[in-house]
C-alpha cells in the first residue's frame, strides 16, 4: 500500500477543496430553456448561493481530501498525478453544481479541458512517451462520443453537460487505457442505477430522474482503482 502519496495526497486535495466555492461562485448562471419542463427539474439556487452555503468549504475539503487520498493510494508517486490531482477540485465543484442544480456549467468544464490536456502532454514529454498524449486524446474522443450518442438517442436520460464532462474525464482516464475508459463508463451507468434505489418507496418511484454528473465522476475515480488493482 502507498500511504506516503496517499497522505500526501490527501493533504493536497483538502487544500484544493477550499476553493470549491470559489469555483461554484465564478460559474455564470444558466440561461432559461423554453422547452424545459420545470416538473423535471429542482428549483434554480443561484451559485453565489450555492457557494455561500454553510458548511460547503469544509466538506469539499474533505471530500477532495478523501478522492486525492484515494488516488495516491492507488497510483503512488505516478506522473498522472500531476493531472489527476488538479482535476479533483474541479469535479467536486461540478458534482455539487449537478447535484443541487441538475447543471453541469461549461465555465469549468471547457478550461479543464486545455489545462488537462496540456498536463497530459508535458507528462507524455517527461516521460518520453507519446501515447500518453495519444491516449488522452482517444480517450476524450471516446468517452465524449460515447456519452454524445446516448445523449442523442436519450436526450431525458444525458445532457450536454454530462457528454463534456465524460470528454473531459476521457482525457484524464485515456492514458491508462481502453479497458480502464470502458470500466468508466460501465461503473458510473451501475452507480447511476444504484442511485434510484433511494428514490423508491413502496415500489413507486419518488422521483424519475438522477443528475449523471456525479456518477460520472466517481465511476471515473473507481475505474482508476479498479485499473490499478488488477494491473499490480
Amino acid at each position: 500500500m502507498e500511504w506516503v502519496p496517499a497522505l500526501v495526497c490527501a493533504l493536497i486535495g483538502a487544500a484544493l477543496g477550499l476553493l470549491v466555492p470559489w469555483l461554484v461562485a465564478r460559474c455564470p448562471e444558466p440561461e432559461h430553456d423554453p422547452d424545459e419542463n420545470p416538473e423535471d427539474y429542482p428549483d434554480h439556487v443561484p451559485f453565489a448561493r450555492l457557494a455561500a452555503r454553510p458548511g460547503l468549504r469544509w466538506g469539499s475539503a474533505v471530500a477532495c481530501g478523501l478522492a486525492a487520498g484515494v488516488l495516491g493510494l492507488a497510483l503512488g508517486w505516478g506522473w498522472a498525478l500531476l493531472w489527476l490531482l488538479p482535476l479533483v477540485p474541479v469535479c467536486c465543484a461540478l458534482t455539487v453544481i449537478d447535484y443541487v442544480t441538475w447543471y453541469l456549467p461549461s465555465r469549468l468544464i471547457q478550461p479543464a479541458w486545455l489545462v488537462t490536456g496540456v498536463l497530459v502532454g508535458v507528462v507524455a514529454v517527461i516521460v518520453g512517451e507519446p501515447r500518453v498524449a495519444l491516449w488522452g486524446l482517444i480517450g476524450f474522443v471516446a468517452l465524449g462520443g460515447y456519452y454524445g450518442l446516448m445523449w442523442l438517442v436519450s436526450p431525458r436520460a444525458m445532457a450536454g453537460g454530462d457528454v463534456r464532462l465524460g470528454a473531459l474525464l476521457g482525457i484524464a482516464l485515456g492514458p491508462f487505457g481502453a479497458g480502464v475508459l470502458i470500466v468508466s463508463a460501465v461503473a458510473a451507468a451501475v452507480l447511476a442505477v444504484l442511485g434510484l434505489v433511494p428514490l423508491r418507496r413502496n415500489g413507486t418511484m419518488i422521483r424519475r430522474r438522477v443528475p449523471y454528473g456525479p456518477f460520472l465522476v466517481l465511476g471515473a475515480l473507481a475505474a482508476i482503482v479498479v485499473g490499478q488493482v488488477l494491473s499490480a
